[in-house]
């Protein structure tokens, strides 16, 4: 059985980061990014023999300090040495929805398959989703105390942007090239190879690093840029048509947005049995328990009480 690097970012709930850990614990490795913000002492007490931690980042969402973490947590698994078969990128509110012999059986099943998708912006005409990456988006990663008025801050200087004569091309530069810049999830599952050029990629373009820390959200941009000009992106899940909302774009989690993403409980269980994902998010402990006691009885029915 092919071994998994599981790659984890949280900042809050570390008894459940530790479910998670738990319940995929077969055949793989965990490495975890902890938001500076946040004590790191819970989720060390529970995961220090079970993963290996990076150093933290000071994380805003939507700033360029998620990429950052994700080159983090990248350069930890590439220094391993492990030959792994496939880098997952998962939150710490998520969960499987499939057994672990499932979810190593279908990667071994597509072991060309990268697990990211794209769509690209560049020659997308939905003026919203092209304000992502033409308009300036400044401020996300001040380490400002007060989230109130840096939210203001962000806010009126997104508008100041829309309004002055000021855009940037809807193009990056890769290896001295301009190239097509593409939007997706947070959340994918790559081959070592992918992973690897990804990091070097990250390491290398100072370019197009300048040119994500001004867009919108860069960790759905840099990396599905990275991967669809590579030749990694003939085997990545490229779409085409209209924007069909992140979780269209989000290939192995089930996930329900609205204005905010929401808390699964015991009464989402049949929508995520129809789903045919291999994982959900959010799951938040003292909310989702009995959720997550489901799952737990498919995919080990051998310990079901």
């Amino acid at each position: 059985m092919n071994r998994i690097a599981y790659i984890l970012s949280a900042y809050k709930d570390a008894p459940h980061l530790a479910r998670l850990v738990s319940a995929l614990n077969d055949q793989a490795d965990f490495y975890i990014h902890i938001d500076l913000k946040t004590d790191l002492r819970p989720f060390k007490e529970l995961l220090e023999d079970k993963a290996t931690f990076v150093p933290g980042h000071r994380v805003s969402w939507g700033g360029w300090e998620q990429v950052g973490y994700q080159k983090e947590l990248l350069a930890a698994v590439l220094r391993s040495g492990v030959e792994y078969a496939r880098v997952v990128c998962l939150s710490g509110q998520d969960y499987p929805l499939w057994s672990n012999q499932e979810i190593h059986r279908y990667f071994n099943e597509h072991q060309e398959t990268e697990f990211i998708t794209g769509m690209n912006l560049t020659r997308c005409r939905h003026a919203d989703q092209r304000s992502k990456i033409i308009n300036y988006h400044f401020f996300r990663d001040l380490g400002w105390e007060s989230n109130w008025w840096k939210n203001k801050l962000i806010v009126a200087s997104r508008h100041l942007m829309k309004a002055l004569p000021f855009r940037k091309e809807a193009t990056t530069m890769i290896a001295r090239r301009k190239a097509d810049v593409f939007f997706g999830s947070d959340y994918w599952a790559i081959t070592l190879p992918c992973a690897r050029y990804i990091y070097e990629k990250l390491c290398t373009e100072k370019e197009m690093t300048r040119y994500f820390k001004t867009s919108f959200v860069p960790s759905e941009l840099c990396i599905q840029t990275i991967v669809f000009n590579s030749p990694f992106g003939k085997q990545a899940l490229l779409y085409e048509g209209d924007y069909p909302g992140l979780s269209g774009l989000t290939p192995l989690h089930y996930i329900e947005y609205g204005k905010a993403i929401k808390t699964l409980t015991a009464d989402d269980w049949p929508v995520l049995q129809r789903s045919g994902k291999m994982f959900c998010r959010k799951v938040a402990s003292g909310v989702s328990d009995k959720l997550v006691e489901e799952i737990d009885n498919i995919r080990n029915p051998q310990k079901k009480s």
